[in-house]
C-alpha cells in the first residue's frame, strides 16, 4: 500500500461517521436496488401472469379492432340506405301525388261530360251538324276517357313500383340496424372483457409494487443496520493511511447492497464485482473474477495484512474474495439472499491468501 498524508484517528473517525450518516438517511445509496429471494420470485411470478394477462388484453384489442371496424361499416351502410330510404320516399309521394292529380282531372272532366245528364248520345246528335260531326265528337269523348285511364293506370303502376323499392331498402335498413345493434353489443362485450383484463392486470401490478416497495423498505432498513453495526465497528479500527481510509469509506458506500449473481454495479455486486467496482475508484483495473484477480497485485502475508488488501478463499483457484478493512474485519458480498456487509475474517483451511494493489485517492465512479 502506498503511503499517503497521514490522517489523525480523529479525522478518519469523523469521516467514517459523516459518511456512514448519509449511509443511514439514503442519500448515499443508489436509487435502484435488486429483488432476489422470495420477493424476486413473487415478482417473477406475478409478472409472469401479467405478461399473460397482458397477451390476452392484445389479443381482446386486435379482436376489438375487427369488431369496430365492421360496425363502422354497418354503420356507412346504415346511413347510405337510410339516404336511399329517404330518397324513395320523396320519390313515392311525388308519385303518388301526380296518380292522384290525373285522378283528379279525370274525374273533372267526367263530371264536365257526363254530369246531371246533359250529354248523352241524343245530346250529341241535337249538337252535331252532320253524322260527320257526331262520329268526331263521340270518338274524342271515347279518346279522352281512354287515355286518361291509360296514364292513371301507367301512374299507378309507377307508384306501386316505387312503393315496393322503399318497402325493400325499408326492409334492408331495418336488417342493417339489426347488424348495427349486434355489433354494437360485440363491440360493448369485448370492451367489458378488456376492463375485466385490465383489472387483472392493475391488481398483478398494484400487487408486485406493493412486494417491491417492501423489499425497497427492508433493504434500507438493512442498510441502516448494516451502517449502525459498522459504526461500532470502525470504532475499533487503526487506520492512519489516507488512501487505505478512503478505499473503506468507498466500500462501506455499498453496505446493504444485495447480492447478484454476476453484479458489479450498485444494483447488486458478487464478490468480485465489488471488488472490481471499490477498485475502479481508486485507479485499479480488475477482471470480473476472484480466481484472476488473485494472479494480480502483490503478496501479501498473513501478519502483514493492511485495510484496502484484498483477502481470497479457495487455495489453487480462489472461489471467493473480499475487502481486508482491519482488525481482522472484511467488506465482502457474501452469497445469494445477502447483502454487502462486514464480517470477521476467516483464516481457515479454505483461506488462500491476500495480494495488495497499487491504490489511489478516490476517482469518479465508473
Amino acid at each position: 500500500m502506498p503511503g499517503g498524508v497521514l490522517a489523525t484517528g480523529a479525522a478518519l473517525a469523523m469521516a467514517l461517521a459523516l459518511l456512514l450518516a448519509c449511509a443511514a438517511t439514503g442519500s448515499a445509496q443508489p436509487a435502484d436496488f435488486s429483488l432476489e429471494g422470495e420477493a424476486r420470485e413473487q415478482v417473477e411470478s406475478l409478472s409472469k401472469q401479467a405478461a399473460d394477462v397482458q397477451a390476452q388484453i392484445d389479443e381482446l384489442d386486435r379482436r376489438l379492432e375487427i369488431t369496430v371496424e365492421e360496425h363502422n361499416a354497418t354503420r356507412v351502410r346504415l346511413d347510405e340506405l337510410t339516404m336511399e330510404l329517404a330518397d324513395s320516399r320523396i320519390r313515392l309521394e311525388k308519385a303518388r301525388a301526380q296518380y292522384q292529380a290525373q285522378e283528379e282531372l279525370m274525374s273533372q272532366r267526367l263530371v264536365a261530360i257526363y254530369k246531371a245528364d246533359e250529354v248523352n248520345v241524343f245530346t250529341i246528335i241535337l249538337n252535331s251538324d252532320s253524322f260527320d260531326d257526331f262520329l268526331n265528337q263521340t270518338y274524342y269523348i271515347t279518346k279522352v276517357s281512354r287515355e286518361d285511364a291509360k296514364m292513371k293506370a301507367r301512374l299507378e303502376d309507377y307508384a306501386d313500383e316505387i312503393e315496393s323499392i322503399t318497402n325493400e331498402i325499408d326492409a334492408k335498413r331495418a336488417e342493417q340496424m339489426r347488424l348495427e345493434e349486434r355489433a354494437g353489443e360485440q363491440e360493448a362485450a369485448i370492451k367489458a372483457q378488456i376492463a375485466e383484463r385490465q383489472a387483472v392486470y392493475d391488481s398483478l401490478d398494484a400487487q408486485m409494487r406493493q412486494i417491491i416497495d417492501r423489499e425497497r423498505e427492508r433493504q434500507r432498513l438493512e442498510r441502516e443496520k448494516a451502517a449502525a453495526e459498522a459504526r461500532e465497528m470502525l470504532k475499533e479500527l487503526e487506520v492512519s493511511d489516507r488512501v487505505q481510509a478512503e478505499v473503506i469509506i468507498t466500500a462501506i458506500q455499498y453496505l446493504g447492497v444485495p447480492y447478484v449473481w454476476g453484479g458489479e454495479s450498485p444494483q447488486g455486486f458478487d464478490c468480485s464485482g465489488l471488488t472490481k467496482y471499490v477498485f475502479a475508484q481508486h485507479g485499479v483495473e480488475l477482471p470480473h473474477n476472484a480466481a484472476m484477480q488473485f494472479q494480480l497485485g502483490v503478496p501479501v502475508p498473513r501478519e502483514e495484512l493492511q485495510p484496502g488488501d484484498l483477502v481470497f478463499w479457495g487455495p489453487g483457484n480462489p472461489h471467493h474474495v473480499a475487502i481486508y478493512i482491519g482488525n481482522d474485519q472484511i467488506i465482502e458480498a457474501p452469497s445469494f439472499g445477502q447483502v454487502v456487509t462486514i464480517a470477521p475474517m476467516d483464516y481457515g483451511p479454505d483461506y488462500a491468501g491476500a495480494r495488495r494493489f497499487p491504490l489511489r485517492l478516490g476517482v469518479a465512479a465508473p
